[in-house]
């Protein structure tokens, strides 16, 4: 193995790896065995440090920053792992809300060197047991730590956190977590730790069943949000019988679930990481979302990108849009992942007022003939991006199909005025 003597070293490391991104299923390891191994020559920085641990079909990286920001606002030191990035590498690791560093990442691969010639890691395995690493070396006070794919063969799940959340169970990576809703509950509930508490988004059904059994086997107190009585109006969240007004910058109603998981994690660990209700009602107020997640792209245009990839996170999106204007005066402009085309992804991308395409590279990524036959759409390369995109000025714009489709979108949209 190359020496790492500076950060291009890194890079070019990382870049010799495949990426889930592009490879798929190839790309990653659906076993625990060589983080366990690497971390514990590391010695075991997971366990130096109590932590949340974040898994779901959608919801998840949306929960994760509200909390990052809910205890950081409240005064501790937060350490947040997610994935993927959208624009760096960098993002997938922070501390206190600040990315490590290209010089503290540098560190890490100097320092670890020997273990990584020796056990061969996947992409997402070294990004897990950087965020580790990091977060002790940066003794924080907390860690959120979301999953990659999955929960029980996930890298992330050598932790043992103070409480487990499952956002949503949807169908998504049927080719590693079951073809049914009741196998991709089961992954997912394997993030569920003997005698510590789990928390619930919306799920009901087969799926609530199948969780409600692991989390019995392991006597974990098992909390639902619904119990909550989550509502949404125009951004507005409300809890417990609307005893509690959130005004949220949310415009999709489905953020109603994150709040009220978010809420009863806060309740659940305020023994040991106090945080007042009021710090608690400002914190989620004045969260202004997490970044790809309906973000508005430009002050000056009404254009919007939501990493929507599956049926569910689609709807979500799609209703939203719907309370903004009619759908045929939407314009939409989206890119996807081949393994994404399902019958209700043809179905859902219907009636808009105008649709293009945008081609990725990779062998996962769709290409203009995979589409055209489903949906009326025109091809917007780099060539004629400038023209199209000052004639959607004026109107209505979601950007959507994929996170990796996130920086292909900034670049283009950043100076738009």
């Amino acid at each position: 193995m190359k020496p790492f003597n500076t950060i291009e070293d890194v890079w070019g490391f990382l870049d010799s790896i495949p990426m889930f991104q592009k490879s798929g299923t190839s790309a990653a390891n659906f076993s625990l065995e060589k983080i366990r191994t690497f971390c514990e020559r590391l010695g075991n920085p997971q366990n130096e440090y109590p932590s949340i641990h974040v898994a779901g079909t959608n919801g998840k990286g949306t929960t994760c920053y509200l909390l990052e920001k809910i205890y950081a606002d409240a005064g501790y030191r937060i350490g947040l792992f997610t994935s993927p990035h959208l624009l760096r590498y960098n993002e997938r690791v922070r501390v206190n809300r600040e990315e490590i560093t290209d010089a503290q990442l540098l560190e890490f691969f100097q320092e670890s060197a020997k273990f990584l010639q020796e056990i061969q890691l996947s992409y997402f395995e070294i990004s897990t047991a950087l965020a580790f690493c990091f977060f002790a070396k940066e003794e924080v006070d907390l860690a959120i730590i979301e999953t990659g794919l999955g929960g029980r063969l996930d890298s992330t799940n050598i932790i043992s956190p103070e409480v487990s959340v499952i956002t949503s169970i949807g169908l998504d990576h049927q080719n590693v977590l079951g073809d049914t809703i009741e196998e991709i509950a089961r992954e997912k509930a394997g993030i569920i730790k003997k005698n510590k508490p789990v928390v619930l988004g919306n799920i009901t059904g087969s799926p609530l069943n199948e969780i409600s059994n692991v989390a019995v086997n392991k006597d974990a107190q098992l909390y639902k949000a619904e119990r909550l009585q989550p509502k949404w109006k125009d951004g507005v969240i409300s809890l417990n019988d609307a005893s509690v007004q959130l005004k949220t910058t949310f415009k999709e109603s489905i953020n109603k679930w994150n709040v009220a998981m978010v809420w009863k994690v806060v309740d659940i660990l305020n023994a040991k990481f106090k945080v007042k209700e009021e710090q608690l009602i400002r914190s989620i107020e004045s969260f202004t979302g997490a970044p790809g997640r309906f973000e508005k792209l430009n002050p000056g245009v009404e254009w919007y990108f939501s990493g929507s990839h599956n049926a569910q996170a689609l709807e979500s999106s799609l209703s939203a849009v719907e309370e903004m204007k009619p759908m045929q005066e939407v314009v939409l402009v989206f890119s996807c992942m081949k393994d994404k085309i399902t019958p209700e992804f043809k179905e859902q991308l219907q009636g808009f007022k105008k649709a293009y395409f945008v081609e990725q590279e990779g062998e996962r990524a769709a290409k203009f003939g995979d589409i055209r036959e489903f949906i009326e759409a025109e091809l917007i390369t780099e060539n004629d991006k400038e023209i199209i995109l000052n004639e959607l000025k004026t109107e209505l714009v979601i950007f959507m199909g994929s996170f990796y489709f996130y920086p292909i979108v900034k670049r283009w949209t950043t100076n738009v005025s």
